[in-house]
């Protein structure tokens, strides 16, 4: 298993921060898909996060030889604010499109209460005959 974590706190750009953690603890992989789609769901969560709960806390990443595990910590406590079926926002929509992507591309996901708040757990698992 390889694990990362960053702070997000008082970062300027944690959204930015995010995208390079995660990108960053990937090794070589010929399934570059597969790491677009953890990176967007990373983004989304710390955007969320920010706008919806005053900022994300922190993220963490794991890579097992089964897939990959995104959590991302914020200090809200509503944890039923959380959509758990988000539906597709409108085209003409500005907002609203984050949750739906996450339900899209993860495998699963949930949001849970944590001793600062809640986080939001985002698991991806690698397709058979995929190795990294």
């Amino acid at each position: 298993m390889k694990h990362a974590a960053l702070d997000l706190r008082g970062l300027d750009e944690p959204q930015s921060a995010a995208r390079r953690i995660v990108r960053s603890a990937f090794p070589e992989t010929p399934d570059e898909e597969y790491k677009d789609d953890v990176v967007l769901v990373a983004d989304e969560l710390v955007g969320n996060a920010i706008e919806h709960a005053g900022g994300a806390l922190g993220i963490s990443l794991d890579l097992y030889p089964w897939g990959t595990v995104i959590q991302v910590r914020d200090g809200g406590q509503d944890t039923a604010a959380v959509p758990r079926n988000p539906v597709r926002a409108a085209d003409d929509d500005v907002n609203g499109r984050g949750l739906f992507l996450v339900d899209a591309l993860a495998s699963a996901w949930r949001v849970q209460h944590d001793d600062t708040g809640k986080r939001i757990v985002a698991v991806f698992l690698h397709r058979a005959g995929d190795t990294y």
